[in-house]
């Protein structure tokens, strides 16, 4: 009987160490199971923010890209029109023979300035245009995409 009760204690504590040590276990499984959500949670935050940014990105690089080709539209439309209205006093004037030597000197330089103004509104626009694409991380739309 003594022999018995020595191996019922035995029995007994062994249960309880293996009882522990799967609570241990346990407890640490819960552990990582929480701080695998945890992490999860800041992935899924960062995949949305990421996307948010890549949206936002497009969204400049496309109100980007029409200003530039609206600023570089009406500028065109603005250098033919102020040629084509410039050319009626030139044509009136040089066709007056005594003001036709003056008339196209004054008329090369207009134009010439004309030329100067209008070229350098497209240069600052394309600069302008490619400072911000490099801002955004882009050279265009579909380099944008394969980021």
């Amino acid at each position: 009987m003594l022999l018995s009760s020595g191996l019922l204690l035995i029995l007994s504590m062994a249960s309880l160490f293996i009882s522990a040590a799967t609570l241990a276990v346990v407890w640490q499984e819960y552990s990582l199971s929480q701080q695998c959500k945890s992490d999860l949670l800041h992935v899924r935050c960062a995949q949305q923010e990421r996307a948010l940014l890549i949206k936002q990105q497009w969204q400049l690089l496309e109100a980007q890209e029409k200003l530039e080709d609206t600023i570089d539209l009406t500028t065109s439309t603005v250098r033919t029109i102020h040629k084509g209205i410039a050319a009626i006093p030139f044509g009136i004037l040089e066709a007056i023979p005594i003001t036709r030597h003056t008339t196209l000197v004054v008329r090369g330089t207009h134009d010439l300035i004309s030329d100067v103004v209008y070229g350098s509104i497209n240069i600052v626009t394309k600069t302008t245009g490619k400072v911000i694409r490099k801002g955004i991380g882009t050279s265009s739309r579909n380099k944008l995409i394969d980021q």
